[in-house]
């Protein structure tokens, strides 16, 4: 007799073309099918990418606050999910702010309570709200205990020591890569000229970054190195994928330095892989990261990548990675030091040999996963 799939529940996840969100869609495409079910929670009021998980065979469930905003109103619309009888809760935490979806898993009943460790800060926008916010996540992590959870993952060390303090042992948190499909991230000239050309930057020097235009990721930063770079290389581009509550401010930016013919905005895409291809440099000077799974499909497309110190040694998987302060003439004089070219190799080897291949990764997941049926039969 066929055993009944084991019942997942992803949440949060946003309307958003972030790391996190976009990492959760992967493991459902990569998970055996024929065991497990995955569903998706979200407090954004629609997700654009919606009906690709719908013809995935998932289901989308839609909250309309977060616990911290109204926890009456959250509680009662949780619970009705929770209803459902999931196996599993996958809780994808940038940084603490309350511990309600925890406490209802496991009133639930939910065999396995798996929290995922994803930031190393809080990316708000605003000083005083982003000095709130740390100081409910010192206040949570303190109060924050072993019996929470039936599992610890983190996307890196420095990510699991933000999200779960001194609290729970290092040998019980599991260090879990954001792992790519390799075969879509292979260096490949020919889409590389296709993409090019459908940019119309055949012939540019093309520097990149990918992420949201949040706080975090200081994209003003890189319009003030990118204007400098301009000035020197008359064939620089700057290629900006993603979306972002910064996004008009950039613009903004943009039209004030006079240069919109060279500032591309591409807003989220689905073929991230495919950008990268188009690139000539990767350029990444976040303030912070639990890992900067973009810096890995950089490597993995054989990109140079500057990135600042805000994100962790653990990315670095191959040579091609710089790691600068953010000082914005080392940036300006960096970037340029590619503009001549260079030979474009496949990292395929380094990249799967250090633990980044979905196909191997996914199974790690699906072994947590199925501990619930493991605690059913005890």
């Amino acid at each position: 007799m066929k055993s009944e799939k084991i019942k997942v529940l992803q949440f949060p996840i946003r309307n958003t073309n972030g790391g996190v969100t976009r990492t959760a869609i992967k493991l459902w495409k990569h998970i055996d099918h024929d065991k497990f079910q995955f569903d998706f929670a979200t407090c954004s009021r629609k997700l654009d990418f919606e009906q690709d998980i719908l013809d995935a065979g998932c289901k989308v469930h839609y909250i309309s606050c977060y616990a911290e905003e109204d926890p009456v109103q959250f509680r009662k619309e949780f619970r009705k999910i929770l209803e459902i009888g999931y196996d599993v809760i996958h809780l994808n935490t940038s940084w603490w702010k309350s511990f309600e979806a925890e406490r209802m898993a496991k009133e639930a009943g939910v065999k396995v309570i798996l929290i995922h460790a994803n930031n190393t800060f809080a990316d708000v926008g605003n000083d005083g709200q982003r000095e709130k916010e740390m100081e409910i996540h010192e206040k949570c992590k303190k109060e924050f205990s072993q019996d929470m959870a039936t599992h610890f993952l983190a996307c890196s060390k420095p990510a699991a020591d933000f999200l779960f303090g001194p609290q729970i042992p290092r040998d019980k948190i599991t260090i879990f890569h954001y792992a790519l499909d390799l075969n879509k991230y292979t260096y490949d000239e020919d889409k590389r000229e296709r993409m090019r050309a459908e940019l119309d930057i055949s012939d540019k020097f093309v520097i990149g970054d990918v992420g949201r235009m949040s706080y975090q990721k200081n994209l003003k930063f890189l319009l003030e190195c990118f204007y400098e770079v301009q000035k020197r290389e008359e064939k620089a581009v700057l290629l900006l994928i993603g979306d972002g509550y910064l996004e008009p401010e950039l613009r903004n930016i943009v039209k004030e330095y006079g240069i919109e013919n060279k500032v591309i905005f591409t807003g989220a895409v689905d073929n991230v892989e495919d950008y990268m291809q188009a690139m000539d440099v990767f350029a990444f000077p976040t303030l912070f990261e639990g890992l900067g799974i973009v810096v890995i499909e950089a490597q993995a497309v054989g990109l140079k990548c500057i990135c600042s110190s805000g994100v962790p040694q653990e990315a670095k998987l191959t040579e091609n990675i710089k790691y600068l302060e953010l000082e914005k003439e080392k940036w300006v004089d960096e970037i340029l030091a590619y503009s001549k070219g260079y030979k474009r190799v496949k990292t395929d080897d380094q990249i799967r040999k250090a633990g980044y291949d979905i196909t191997e990764e996914i199974k790690v997941l699906e072994k947590i996963y199925s501990e619930c049926r493991t605690q059913q039969d005890q």
